[in-house]
């Protein structure tokens, strides 16, 4: 017989158990839908030479930065801060000039780490062309150079663009190689678009892949995988299945995702709560009736994306770079990843950035870093 201690015993139980599980279904969309923009209010200050925007943490970031105007539909950089108002909560800083939109901006923007906007303004010359994958032709843009044997292909995270990776065509630029930047089947600009849900890069990585192909039809001896953040994941997963893994010279992973089990539990952490509420999320993605619900075509295999707990999972030689201060995706993570992997990763810790802002925190820290890397070891193994 239920006596009443019992029944409020149950209840004291399951009222938090049900708030644990309404947690973890939020959390598990979170993880694979594309969110709202998250807009900020903004003005015009200093006559035009200055932008007034609400304060945060990543507008008061050091660094260049970019602002895109809804209204205009135009971008513009933003360079240091000039003042912090604490009481009033708003940030000014610099205005790039040469970018500024004509009749100035707000009431509202989107902040952006992209500071080049377009094509053009990372390499003269470039051309749009069109990947054949698995679902029809995917654009990318081509970056031509001089060394037309090592490709460079460069691999966005979830739910930003290729555009975001215009900083890392920048930073390679010096060594000559030439860069694609392709597409992958959640993208916006993918027509029709094929999935309005993220795989944790586990069935992106076949897009990637499609490219590493294209880039072999098209003279390329040797090819260098470049992924932020979920990208780091795709390109893991591509060093590993591709048909062409033998042309994968290297890696270089920016803020990656080496273990989304790992990642995932420290957004839970953040949001304070349990190790089991994190462990709920995974269980729910790995299951393929909610994996439906959220329209996944299949549900995720935390194991298959876990280059940490596996040991020496890695045999193509890859840097990482990663900011001390990401909240995302913690540092520590990358930090297993390479004790994992002691023979073939090499970490380098970067100036305080937010997640895979490390470019804009210190443009020329990066460069340097990636540069060097690849001369002294990708470049001097294969010569």
């Amino acid at each position: 017989m239920l006596t009443k201690r019992r029944f409020l015993t149950c209840v004291a139980l399951l009222v938090p158990a049900a708030g644990l599980s309404g947690f973890a279904v939020v959390m598990a969309r979170k993880i694979v839908k594309r969110g709202p923009t998250d807009y900020r209010r903004a003005e015009m200050a200093d006559g035009g030479r200055r932008i007034r925007i609400a304060l945060d943490d990543y507008t008061k970031a050091p660094g260049d930065f970019g602002v895109f105007d809804p209204a205009t539909a135009k971008y513009t950089r933003v360079g240091q801060v000039t003042l912090i108002d604490e009481e009033q909560k708003f940030v000014e800083r610099l205005l790039d000039q040469s970018s500024s939109t004509p009749g100035g901006l707000g009431p509202i923007v989107d902040w952006t780490p992209d500071v080049f906007f377009e094509p053009a303004a990372v390499r003269e010359h470039f051309q749009e062309v069109y990947i054949p994958t698995e679902y029809g032709a995917a654009p990318a843009w081509l970056f031509e150079a001089t060394n037309t044997d090592v490709w460079v292909i460069h691999i966005h995270g979830s739910w930003t663009d290729r555009a975001i990776m215009f900083r890392d065509v920048h930073a390679f630029s010096s060594l000559g190689f030439t860069s694609l930047v392709p597409t992958f089947r959640s993208d916006a600009e993918v027509s029709p678009q094929q999935a309005d849900s993220s795989h944790l890069g586990q069935t992106e990585w076949r897009d990637v892949d499609s490219a590493v192909s294209y880039a072999v039809a098209h003279g390329a001896k040797r090819i260098i995988l470049s992924g932020w953040s979920m990208g780091g994941t795709m390109a893991l997963l591509t060093a590993e299945r591709s048909a062409h893994r033998d042309r994968i010279i290297g890696l270089v992973l920016v803020g990656p995702v080496t273990s989304w089990r790992k990642a995932i539990t420290a957004g839970a952490g953040q949001a304070r709560v349990p190790a089991v509420g994190a462990d709920l999320v995974m269980r729910l993605l790995g299951t393929r009736v909610f994996a439906r619900m959220l329209g996944l075509e299949e549900p995720i295999d935390f194991d298959a994306l876990d280059w940490v707990e596996v040991a020496n999972r890695v045999d193509v030689p890859t840097l990482v770079l990663h900011s001390t201060a990401d909240q995302e995706v913690p540092w520590e993570i990358s930090a297993a990843f390479q004790r994992a992997n002691p023979a073939t990763v090499t970490l380098i810790s970067l100036p305080e950035a937010h997640h895979t802002q490390e470019w804009n925190a210190s443009p020329s820290t990066f460069t340097n870093e990636l540069t060097s890397w690849v001369s002294n070891t990708i470049l001097t193994e294969q010569s």
